[in-house]
């Protein structure tokens, strides 16, 4: 029974990966379209609502802060590697193509859980400081399996490679999708999404660029690189736990 289970289900995750394939131009640029219309509804809103302008204010320093946040966990330098084995003897259009399927699906999840993330709190009824105080040990532990150079992602099939592994988990994974969600409870909506926005940017970079940055710097080179995104992950996740901590009383300024 359990075998006929896993049978359907890489079998529908296969056929989300084909069609995705075969039309991913085409979805990608309706992602994006969406996203802007998206922008461009909300921040009309920031002069036509009062009551709405403080959830769709745009502050450049919040968004700075919340793309490199975001960039650092997702990552994407410790995704070369195992990109570059499943595109490395691929051609230019065959590699783009995955790399714009990849970063599609990173767009959506990133849209998707910053938009529902505050409702997924409702829903679970936690708090905001509960949620990023099990956030921040979620992070620190991930940081520390980075450091050890530790795979987050065991089983890999060739056929899904856009999808699965290289979207989700190993750029998007739990720990991205808590820090989004707490992110979103945090700042603006309109901050998050612009943000996230720039991050997928950074992800697409890194991933049409890989073969030329491995020629540049080496595998050593990005090995190197990884491991310091993980210390600032690192960082970035004791300060989510030390807010948590000062918003209970716990430890002290």
């Amino acid at each position: 029974m359990d075998g006929e289970k896993e049978g359907l289900v890489s079998s529908f995750e296969r056929q989300l990966s084909e069609w995705i394939a075969r039309r991913h131009s085409k979805v990608f640029r309706l992602a994006l379209l969406l996203i802007v219309i998206l922008l461009v509804f909300l921040t009309s809103f920031r002069f036509t609502v009062g009551g709405l302008k403080e959830w769709v204010q745009i502050d450049p320093a919040a968004i700075l802060n919340i793309s490199i946040q975001l960039f650092t966990i997702m990552n994407p330098i410790s995704t070369i590697p195992t990109f570059l084995i499943y595109t490395g003897k691929l051609k230019d259009d065959e590699r783009l193509k995955i790399t714009s399927t990849t970063t599609m699906i990173v767009v959506a999840l990133l849209l998707t859980f910053t938009l529902f993330g505050p409702l997924i709190l409702k829903a679970l009824d936690v708090s905001v400081t509960n949620f990023r105080f099990g956030g921040g040990i979620l992070l620190l532990i991930l940081a520390i399996d980075m450091l050890g150079g530790m795979s987050r992602s065991k089983t890999i099939d060739i056929r899904q490679v856009a999808v699965v592994p290289l979207a989700t988990p190993l750029l998007v994974g739990p720990g991205t999708m808590t820090t989004l969600i707490v992110l979103s409870s945090t700042y603006a909506i309109i901050n998050v999404l612009i943000g996230g926005l720039i991050a997928a940017i950074g992800v697409y970079l890194t991933l049409r660029f890989a073969p030329l940055l491995v020629s540049a710097i080496g595998n050593n080179g990005v090995q190197a690189a990884s491991r310091i995104m993980a210390v600032i992950l690192a960082a970035i996740a004791s300060q989510m736990i030390h807010s948590a901590l000062l918003e209970w009383g716990i430890a002290k300024t």
